[in-house]
């Protein structure tokens, strides 16, 4: 590119770009002949008395003592250089290459003492990351010991951290994710981190209450409404959460028609009891949940679009217990304090019973996990919970389609599944014979294996 080429037109347009830039520029071409500057990098000097005139007689008239353009020049390649006059400068400056050839030299000039003030910015900056993260450490720690909510992996960090942004905003909450992986429990978190905490939170299981009740239940009715009313009328969910959250479960399982309504409710922050007249006006944070792909159900036809984006203005996904693993144990940890402490035992999981815990796949999530160690904790006779335990109550129906392998050993996983098939056979032979049989081994294998695992 030829500078001197340019239309008039065309050097007025690049004199207009970089008089908008903050920092000094300043461009020579291949020659070291300076073709154009903005006033930043004028100092003193009159453009006149600048332009047109090579660096080398410009350093020799004295006006500058170096020049990063003719060193760049020179080495055809950026340069970086510290000037010290009576304004420090730090100047970089680029070539522009044709078929090998500096055609141009593009220098940019920036007053250390901006650099300074950037810097001191940049660490003002870091210091406040340094306070958030602590805050959120913080957080996260008082989650576990008050909710059980355990985010030791990067996906629960991420939904954990979107609950507490979520809480600084007055906006609609949509939380998806499948049964059992604690959604509510989110929801608990986004309200008791927001400025509603301490005002009501109003959980409703949409897909829980009968069609037919859930106007009423929702925007509540008015005295004489329908049969069997109370005579004085009764405040639905919406009335019952104002100036608080209202969370709506199972949000997917709402039919097209009450969507409507529950689509204007939103809208307008305003319902009607069923057999009213005039609308109440309402204040709730709605929080939404479903087990559902509701985009999914919106391109099926069975859930509206407009009421799907007015719900997720900030969605949540909630991963699978299967999708965090390494959260099992601390899982199982926290569930295990709790309920020695509710019930005053001391009992505790062997190491490799944990690991069986680990590696079970969970169809039903953290609430599956809660309810196994719970029965767990309750059957077994002994303070440690041991492997036979947990693989009786897992797989009790003698199969191991659930069960996944990784991180155990050969021997474990042939143990287990020997057990399981033993186990399985023993519920279906009449007698020891028709047992040997069917396993086919020995009356003393099979003696052998049975004590081993405890099946007597």
């Amino acid at each position: 590119m030829d500078f001197n080429k340019l239309t008039e037109k065309e050097k007025q347009y690049a004199r207009a770009i970089i008089e908008c830039i903050d920092d000094g520029v300043f461009i020579t071409d291949g020659e070291g002949t300076v073709i154009d500057l903005n006033i930043n990098s004028l100092g003193c000097q009159k453009r006149e008395n600048i332009i047109g005139r090579n660096m080398r007689e410009l350093i020799q008239a004295g006006i500058y003592r170096d020049s990063a353009a003719l060193r760049v020049i020179e080495e055809k390649k950026p340069v970086s250089m510290f000037q010290y006059e009576e304004t420090d400068l730090l100047t970089t400056a680029m070539p522009y290459m044709e078929n090998g050839k500096v055609k141009m030299v593009v220098c940019c000039e920036r007053e250390i003492h901006t650099l300074e003030a950037i810097e001191r910015e940049l660490e003002e900056s870091l210091e406040k990351n340094s306070k958030y993260e602590q805050e959120l450490l913080y957080i996260r720690a008082e989650m576990t010991k008050n909710v059980g909510i355990i985010a030791e992996s990067p996906q629960m960090r991420k939904v954990v951290d979107l609950a507490i942004t979520a809480a600084n905003f007055d906006s609609r909450v949509l939380i998806q994710g499948d049964t059992g992986t604690g959604k509510e429990v989110i929801a608990k978190l986004i309200y008791s981190s927001g400025k509603r905490k301490g005002k009501p939170f109003i959980a409703v299981n949409c897909g829980a209450i009968p069609e037919t009740l859930l106007e009423s239940e929702l925007f509540g009715y008015e005295k004489g409404a329908f049969t069997g009313a109370s005579d004085t009328g009764k405040k639905g969910f919406f009335e019952l959460a104002n100036e608080g959250v209202l969370f709506l479960d199972e949000i997917g399982e709402v039919s097209l028609g009450f969507q409507v309504k529950l689509l204007r409710a939103i809208q307008e922050n305003e319902i009607m009891r069923v057999g009213g007249s005039k609308s109440i006006k309402v204040n709730v944070q709605i929080i939404a949940a479903t087990n559902k792909d509701l985009l999914q159900k919106v391109e099926q036809g069975e859930f509206r679009a407009d009421l799907y984006y007015r719900l997720s203005v900030f969605p949540i996904k909630i991963p699978a217990l299967k999708e965090r693993k390494e959260e099992i144990m601390s899982l199982v940890q926290f569930f295990t304090d709790k309920l020695n402490q509710q019930y005053g035992k001391e009992k505790c999981f062997s190491p490799k019973a944990m690991k069986i815990l680990q590696n079970y796949s969970w169809p039903g999530n953290i609430r599956e996990l809660e309810n196994v160690v719970e029965r767990l904790m309750l059957i077994s006779l002994n303070d440690v919970i041991k492997e036979e335990d947990v693989t009786t109550m897992l797989f009790d129906d003698g199969t191991i389609d659930n069960f996944q392998y990784e991180g155990i050993t050969l021997e474990e996983a042939v143990a287990i599944t020997e057990k399981n098939l033993i186990k399985n056979y023993m519920e279906k032979c009449a007698n020891p014979p028709e047992l040997e049989q069917a396993l086919g081994v020995s009356r003393a294998t099979l003696n052998r294996k049975i004590s081993k695992y405890g099946l007597r």
